[in-house]
């Protein structure tokens, strides 16, 4: 152990010591050079000499900013993946309650899925399936084009606020894909409808995919990150409006049960409204999490997410 102590000791005690050892070879030379040398003497009516131009700082080029900018995000995606997962620590008894709460809703919704499953296939029509096909990509790429154009936006335009909606619409995305696509999809491993038959069968560490929905997980992060950003009505019932169809669409092709989409929908926006509130809380020196809250309705109990 004092071996273990005593290098850092040193180094600090040399590290210390560097600045004044530079003081002491550079002054008794700075003095001789000021004795060969004396200072010009001013002469009457002379001209005094202009002072010597300050030199411009150089600016970075575009690939160290592209560099540093990267550096950024690596850094700043490891740090909200890493509040993200720990933000359950910190739960009270009450939050671990409504958690609860939302996992009973979801099990009673898997309860109903297959009558769901069959309804929703008795109202599948050609306009259903069309409007699937035009607006299922909401979930995917068009999820993370619009994030990237509200970010190119914003800094054209230098509106801080577009930028970063864009900003952490990427993130709220690419992080709720990671836990959707790499967490519980292989946690649970569930059959899709198409491939049970509408029944509920679950396989553990399977390559089965369809709880919870990858599109709705990702359609509700990006939706909840423009709607928290926006101001007014307007525009978060838009986003949210077309996050919600992009949750029908995945039923309507039976690509998922109704309990998938809806628990896609909880973490999506779980996802992104925690980014947003952190992000802001981080100014002043507070990191919030996401809580569900599960209240009592008439003939059951509803759940929502609180921020």
């Amino acid at each position: 152990m004092k071996h273990g102590t005593e290098r850092p000791r040193r180094k600090i005690r040399l590290a210390l010591a560097t600045p004044f050892l530079l003081f002491l070879s550079i002054a008794p030379a700075a003095r001789l050079r000021a004795q060969e040398n004396p200072p010009p003497v001013e002469t009457p009516g002379a001209q005094p000499a202009e002072p010597a131009p300050t030199p411009t700082p150089a600016v970075p080029n575009l690939a160290s900013r592209v560099l540093r900018a990267v550096r950024d995000e690596v850094k700043r995606y490891g740090s909200d993946s890493v509040a993200l997962a720990k933000a359950p620590l910190s739960w009270q008894t009450r939050d671990w309650e409504k958690a609860g709460g939302v996992v009973v809703i979801l099990g009673s919704l898997m309860l109903a899925d297959r009558d769901i499953d069959k309804a929703a296939q008795r109202n599948r029509s050609r306009f259903t399936d069309k409007l699937s096909s035009a607006t299922t990509a909401l979930g995917d790429q068009y999820g993370f084009e619009i994030s990237g154009a509200l970010f190119t936006a914003g800094l054209v335009l230098h509106h801080e606020n577009l930028r970063d909606t864009g900003r952490e619409a990427i993130e709220a995305g690419i992080l709720a894909h990671i836990l959707d696509q790499y967490f519980f999809k292989r946690a649970f491993g569930r059959e899709r409808p198409a491939d049970s038959n509408g029944r509920t069968v679950f396989v553990p560490g399977s390559n089965h995919d369809s709880f919870p929905s990858g599109h709705t997980t990702e359609a509700f992060a990006v939706a909840s990150v423009i709607a928290t950003r926006s101001k007014g009505w307007p525009i978060p019932v838009i986003a949210y409006a077309a996050a919600t169809l992009v949750a029908m669409d995945r039923v309507n092709t039976r690509d998922h049960f109704a309990s998938d989409v809806v628990a896609g929908a909880f973490l999506g926006t779980a996802v992104g409204r925690f980014l947003v509130r952190r992000h802001g809380d981080e100014k002043s020196g507070v990191l919030s999490r996401a809580e569900f809250e599960v209240v009592p309705i008439r003939n059951g109990l509803a759940a929502r997410l609180v921020f």
